[in-house]
């Protein structure tokens, strides 16, 4: 689904570029682009020919099929992706175990609803799950795993290599799945992939289609972290990087690093959970070859052969 919606757009691209240069090509452009209509009726007063108009009017519905084959793919992807989770779920009952104890990291809906999709199996065990500083979003899964009837216990998440003996499997999701099996989570996600690696627990993966990447970690074009406000750690004027210290109300020798991702490479991971069955990372890039090609890597050179 993915290849298709990518080849219907580089098309509109090319449809797009054909005409006058007011506009570079993209997705928005494509949108709203209207018909010639009017430059037709200007030009049908001039006295161009009936040929030409009808040429034009050829074109117009062209652009106008192009642009509803482009909405109907953007509508089913969307489809596909509000479907993967509960795809993703369905597998949870092979993978948990009576009376097992489970470990997760920070919030993700993949995750809720395969632990969910598992209880309501009948399946009885326990959640672990490490806060995720410092936005604290495991708190709120924590909440909703309660919520929906399975024991949960939050944790601190320096306590995830003291805990992590006691756990049969850590399940978890990202934010993207390299090409080389590797995955970018939230920060400290590394830290529990180590630990887990130390006391021989399975690092689970689960991960719906649209969360594969054709590419691979060294690609410049790959951004592996950003940094995120320092005030999520220190209150403003407490650090060199907040603006009060001209006024003298900062510490100019104390910095704020807050970094938002962490890579975690594909030795780590144990297993990948999708929407159509379960894979090593070894086949990681066997499974984006489904989903992209080769030239899908660079659309704008695409748009441009």
């Amino acid at each position: 689904m993915t290849e298709k919606l990518l080849n219907r757009m580089v098309s509109e691209f090319k449809t797009v570029a054909a005409g006058p240069p007011s506009r570079s090509p993209s997705l928005h452009a494509i949108l709203d682009r209207t018909p010639d209509s009017e430059r037709a009726h200007h030009s049908s007063r001039d006295g161009d020919s009936f040929e030409g108009k009808g040429k034009s009017a050829d074109r117009n519905a062209e652009s106008w099929k192009l642009k509803h084959d482009v909405i109907r793919a953007v509508n089913e992807l969307i489809e596909d992706i509000n479907s993967c989770h509960e795809q993703i779920a369905e597998q949870s009952v092979e993978l948990i175990h009576q009376n097992e104890i489970l470990l997760t990291f920070g919030r993700s809906r993949t995750v809720r609803e395969f632990l969910c999709a598992a209880k309501e199996k009948r399946r009885s065990f326990h959640v672990f799950v490490a806060e995720g500083a410092p936005k604290y979003q495991g708190h709120a899964l924590a909440k909703d795993l309660g919520a929906r009837g399975l024991q949960t216990t939050v944790i601190t998440d320096s306590a995830v290599f003291a805990m992590i003996s006691r756990v049969n499997m850590v399940v978890v999701g990202v934010h993207a799945v390299m090409a080389n099996g590797g995955v970018i989570g939230p920060v400290g996600l590394n830290m529990v992939a180590l630990a887990a690696r130390k006391h021989a627990v399975p690092f689970v993966v689960v991960a719906g289609p649209h969360k594969l990447c054709p590419l691979y970690p060294q690609n410049p074009q790959v951004l592996l972290n950003e940094m995120r406000c320092p005030s999520e750690l220190l209150q403003d004027g407490e650090f060199s990087d907040c603006m009060g210290v001209c006024n003298g109300s900062g510490n100019p020798l104390l910095n704020v690093v807050n970094p938002a991702f962490d890579y975690v490479p594909p030795e780590l991971v144990s297993l990948f959970i999708t929407d159509i069955g379960g894979y090593n990372p070894s086949f990681v890039h066997r499974l984006i070859a489904d989903y992209y090609s080769a030239d899908d890597l660079d659309l704008q050179k695409r748009t441009t052969s």
